[in-house]
């Protein structure tokens, strides 16, 4: 951080244009090397005119926190994000179950966030707001069409990375295609990028469906080595796509585990995790997942869950000595047991 300062420090003090755009763009890279690893980060602040019954969740990185909310209306809580910058938003839980934001996205690029905000009206005040902020609100009052047209035609920063990324299903490949050829080389590196970068791979890769061609890819182990799913090694494979929030892939880490021991060399068994933060996958119920004794992978780009078209945990895809996919099961049931049972029969 201490680098970022003075970076700024010398911003304010260059009075040359391109040395400027320099600077800049070095802090911008210095910014996302930093965010390679996953962020600590602490958030505290006040919310003023709260209900006593009422409670308010942290959103970030599509996870709900619960905010312990004080009397005076303090709170502070610790976690963990994919990548500086990032955003957050403050949200109730309706009545139908359903999320309700109720405060716009707010960007932030440190790893100590404080806020003050009136529930009343719901306006907010960080103690340090990005420059972005008014694009990023501007962005969420416009409608899906309208947004879309917006950011496509906008000068990429993260934000609009963020928002072509979250969009992505309601756009064109070849709108997507021609995004990311002006997207400047500072910006490649960033996880929105990577995420979108991964999209486009899978789209265009042939539809997969029982009875075709499984097209090789690699995806990274607990020591971040890339590892192959569709090797040439003769043997039929198992693979699973499951998360770590859904309590039916966790229970069928059991189901698998009979499997394995039962397997006698005749198919491999690779399990790859839909989880959105690497510290989920690794630490939520680590206890159950210490018992895989086949390969873990982390879908960390989403990539597998493109290609296999996966909309749901746990899913149970076959893939035979030669590459073709053969079968495609859902869910924890007998149905699936007596499936998984006859693969090593």
């Amino acid at each position: 951080m201490r680098t970022i300062a003075i970076i700024f420090m010398l911003c304010n003090i260059v009075k040359g244009i391109q040395m400027k755009k320099l600077l800049v763009k070095l802090f911008l890279s210095l910014t996302i090397i930093q965010s390679q690893a996953q962020q600590p980060v602490n958030f505290k602040g006040q919310i003023k005119n709260t209900k006593a019954d009422e409670v308010i969740y942290l959103v970030l990185d599509g996870v709900l926190i619960r905010l312990q909310v004080l009397e005076d209306g303090t709170f502070s809580t610790n976690t963990s994000i994919q990548e500086l910058p990032s955003f957050y938003s403050l949200a109730n839980i309706a009545k139908n179950g359903k999320i309700e934001q109720q405060t716009p996205r707010i960007w932030f690029n440190k790893d100590s966030i404080d806020i003050s905000i009136n529930w009343a009206d719901k306006t907010f005040q960080p103690q340090e707001k990005m420059p972005y902020q008014s694009l990023s609100e501007k962005i969420e009052s416009l409608k899906t069409d309208a947004q879309n047209e917006f950011i496509l035609n906008h000068t990429v920063n993260i934000p609009i990375l963020y928002f072509v990324n979250k969009n992505k299903k309601s756009i064109s490949i070849a709108d997507l295609d021609l995004f990311t050829q002006k997207v400047d080389d500072t910006y490649k590196s960033s996880f929105y990028f990577k995420r979108l970068e991964n999209y486009l791979w899978a789209k265009k890769r042939k539809l997969l469906k029982v009875g075709e061609k499984v097209e090789d890819f690699s995806l990274p182990d607990k020591d971040g080595n890339q590892v192959s799913v569709i090797n040439s090694n003769n043997k039929t494979k198992l693979i699973t796509i499951f998360s770590s929030g859904c309590s039916y892939s966790i229970a069928s880490i059991s189901m698998l585990e009979k499997i394995s021991k039962m397997n006698t060399g005749k198919i491999e068994i690779i399990t790859i995790w839909a989880d959105d933060i690497r510290d989920t996958w690794l630490t939520e119920h680590a206890d159950k997942k210490s018992n895989m004794s086949w390969t873990n992978l982390w879908d960390e780009h989403k990539f597998a869950s493109t290609y296999f078209n996966n909309t749901s945990w746990p899913t149970f895809y076959v893939v035979d000595a030669q590459g073709k996919l053969v079968d495609q099961f859902k869910s924890y049931n007998q149905k699936t047991a007596n499936k998984l049972k006859a693969l090593v029969e």
